[in-house]
């Protein structure tokens, strides 16, 4: 699979490269926490900072795709998307750093500011946003048979397969690690449910999946699958660090 005649990433690609790149934020703003920059600055906290600006570019560089493509109106939940996941990541980098120095000096937090922020208010609305774009990036895509024939035979080609599936393998997994991580379960595991019904559902219709859809569908698949192992592992959905997984 290549660009297009004019230069242009396909979809399928775009999809790709945002699945690669959100499981590449969240993990490297968790995994990589070797000092890099002021006291209490760590590399992870650069590729929380720089995945932001990526993810957020992804996302964005999708819908207009899909936008102009369909020559449909670009929607307005996808700039509050946009906002809510910018602001969601930099409370959360934000407060993630200050409680590192808590930790690490002994410093009192008595209200528990620091928890407040990091994780709950944070964490929220950077799934908040997750949902908001992936309902703005399904419903862009094309909705008749006919359209739909003509996607699923552009999808069928086998490096847009590809490139959808490791999308949302990737993508799947983040979200769920997220959502275990954030304690967001009860808002992250019932998406992921209705969307995985709706994909099966519309599919079991006749109804054919182009990539976008086929993207968000299987990366709830995706998901569901690693709520499932990690809840009967775990009995319940305690957060990684909590179960000794991660520092």
């Amino acid at each position: 699979m290549t660009a297009d005649a004019r230069g242009r990433w396909p979809i399928p690609l775009r999809l790709a490269a945002l699945g690669i790149a959100a499981v590449a934020a969240d993990l490297g703003g968790v995994l990589l926490k070797a000092p890099l920059g002021p006291a209490g600055v760590t590399a992870g906290d650069w590729i929380d900072a720089a995945g932001t600006f990526a993810v957020i570019g992804l996302y964005v560089w999708i819908a207009s795709g899909l936008a102009s493509r369909e020559h449909r109106p670009y929607p307005a939940l996808a700039h509050a998307a946009a906002i809510a996941y910018a602001m969601g990541r930099g409370v959360h980098l934000a407060a993630n750093s200050i409680h590192d120095m808590i930790d690490r000096t002994g410093v009192a937090d008595p209200w528990g500011l620091v928890y407040l922020w990091d994780e709950r208010v944070s964490h929220y609305m950077v799934d908040l946003a997750r949902i908001a774009f992936a309902i703005v990036l399904v419903s862009l895509e094309r909705r008749s048979e006919a359209e739909g024939r003509a996607g699923s035979a552009a999808a069928a080609r086998s490096g847009d397969r590809v490139a959808v599936l490791v999308g949302a393998i990737a993508y799947g997994f983040t979200y769920f690690a997220s959502g275990v991580e954030g304690q967001t379960v009860p808002l992250a595991l019932p998406f992921c449910i209705a969307l995985a019904v709706w994909g099966i559902a519309s599919a079991a219709r006749g109804r054919a999946l182009g990539p976008t859809r086929s993207f968000f569908t299987g990366a709830a698949l995706v998901s569901l699958l690693f709520f499932a192992i990690w809840g009967i592992w775990q009995r319940g959905f305690p957060e990684f660090s909590h179960a000794g997984l991660i520092p």
